[in-house]
């Protein structure tokens, strides 16, 4: 699972490079800020991780973070430290 977070991140990457570089549209836009609330999930359930917390990655919380980007980790975290 890690290598496949690891591969999106990448990707975030390419299409920030790529937006960047160039005038970027509404769909790339979209895909940036969906692949970053994906990879910040993953980034940020590492650090919980350290500290002995998890958030339950799964398709639903997937999905839901990608719709809502980073703030939805933050979000996420926030009701799994509340035991919601």
């Amino acid at each position: 699972m890690t290598l496949v977070f690891l591969g999106l991140f990448i990707l975030l990457i390419g299409f920030t490079i790529r937006s960047v570089v160039g005038k970027p549209n509404i769909i790339l836009k979209v895909i940036i800020h969906s692949l970053g609330g994906i990879v910040g999930l993953w980034l940020f359930n590492f650090l919980l991780s350290i500290l002995g917390f998890s958030i339950p990655i799964n398709f639903f919380t997937i999905i839901i973070v990608g719709l809502l980007g980073f703030p939805g980790v933050l979000t996420l975290s926030i009701l799994q430290l509340l035991g919601i």
